[in-house]
């Protein structure tokens, strides 16, 4: 579904520390491994090298913290809630990495980056720590769509070095976006032998998931992730999915400073 060489580039799913942290707290920038699907629908997994980033300056952010890999610029205007907006990595598919897509004869939909805007913040629920982010994002090439993602992540594990939290995140899809991924046209149709299948806007997908990290040393830290995702709406139904629920994992090591 993701070209390596792009995936290396884009999100880290799950990645990211389980709390809810402030831009003053600590940053990092490292690797590890991803066990995905080889597209959101298919039947079978696929593994690649991923990237782990929290970067923010005064204004300036980058990060793979809140499910794809982003940077741009926000400031907190008033209030506890920050603004920003943002550039972000929007991964493709591959047809040759399915057997289903590639015996069907699909074509490979290229990655692309979006630009968009977000609001985020972060609460304390008694001793729990809290963020919750909702942005918007428009793909710079128009036909590919927008998106709007929100989610929302707990910490619930902070003992001896050893952090946990969970996540949970309802994204949407305009109609040219799940017609992009889901959706078959005529020629597509007779190219593949499957049904003309219209897809729309709607609840593109919900996931819900556990991330964490642990201290090896004072600037080494093992970060890992897993998340449960359902497609939901016009992406479910459509013919090319195989597997509504898809699950992800990920694992690696970063260097904090």
């Amino acid at each position: 579904m993701k070209k390596a060489a792009f995936v290396l580039m884009g999100c880290a799913a799950c990645a990211g520390s389980a709390a809810a942290q402030s831009v003053d707290d600590e940053k990092y920038i490292g690797a590890g491994a991803r066990l995905r699907p080889a597209y959101d629908g298919g039947d079978t997994s696929r593994l690649d090298a991923i990237p782990y980033l929290r970067l923010y300056g005064e204004h300036f952010f980058a990060r793979t913290t809140q499910g794809i890999l982003e940077g741009g610029w926000r400031s907190q205007p008033f209030g506890g809630v920050t603004f920003g907006a943002q550039l972000s990595y929007e991964e493709g598919r591959k047809a040759d990495e399915s057997t289903f897509l590639s015996d069907h004869h699909f074509q490979d939909l290229d990655p692309s980056v979006a630009i968009g805007a977000h609001a985020e913040g972060d609460w304390n629920l008694g001793p729990v720590p809290l963020n919750v982010l909702l942005r918007l994002r428009k793909d710079v090439d128009s036909d590919n769509g927008a998106h709007a993602d929100l989610r929302a992540t707990a910490g619930i594990l902070d003992w001896h070095g050893v952090r946990a939290g969970l996540f949970g995140q309802v994204t949407w899809s305009d109609g040219k976006s799940t017609r992009r991924f889901y959706g078959i046209t005529p020629s597509q149709s007779a190219a593949t032998g499957l049904a003309v299948y219209d897809a729309g806007a709607g609840a593109r997908f919900t996931q819900l998931g556990l991330v964490g990290d642990v201290d090896i040393t004072r600037h080494w830290i093992g970060l890992w992730g897993v998340a449960w995702q359902q497609l939901q709406g016009d992406a479910a139904s459509s013919p090319i999915t195989q597997e509504r629920n898809n699950w992800y994992a990920n694992a690696g090591i970063a260097y904090r400073f």
